[in-house]
């Protein structure tokens, strides 16, 4: 009962099961100077193609992503799409969980709010930092 609760309110707060408030894409795009690798590129490509429709297989191409470009300026928008996924999965807690993550490493980054809206987790003053 607790967990239906728990599902109806983030629903709720979500707009529906499924995350629909979209970030600015053009905050996160990379420039000439942090430029990206094609492979990398590719990933993100199909990671936001399948996060609506195939969430499991956004969610496992963000985990790929992590292991093979751990430093990239993709990280940030890569870790929101996954948490976007595991809500479509309706894995909510998971969501929450990998939300408070998030928001330790990027408490005023360009996904900030999206996280935030789609989980209902907010960051905390002075929380301390994730460990690597």
């Amino acid at each position: 009962m607790r967990r239906l609760f728990l599902l109806l309110a983030l629903a709720c707060a979500c707009g529906g099961t499924k995350a629909t408030t979209q970030p600015d894409p053009t905050l996160a795009k990379p420039t000439a100077a942090t430029a990206v690798s094609p492979e990398e590129t590719a990933l993100m490509d199909k990671l936001r193609a399948n996060v609506e429709m195939e969430p499991q297989v956004a969610v496992d191409l963000a985990d790929e992503g992590e292991k093979r470009f751990p430093e990239s300026t993709q990280r940030e928008e890569r870790e929101a799409m996954a948490i976007r996924g595991l809500i479509n999965l309706q894995k909510i807690g998971s969501a929450r969980g990998r939300a408070e993550l998030f928001l330790q490493r990027y408490p005023n980054g360009p996904f900030t709010a999206y996280v935030q809206n789609m989980t209902g987790v907010h960051v905390t003053p002075g929380a301390p930092k994730p460990q690597p």
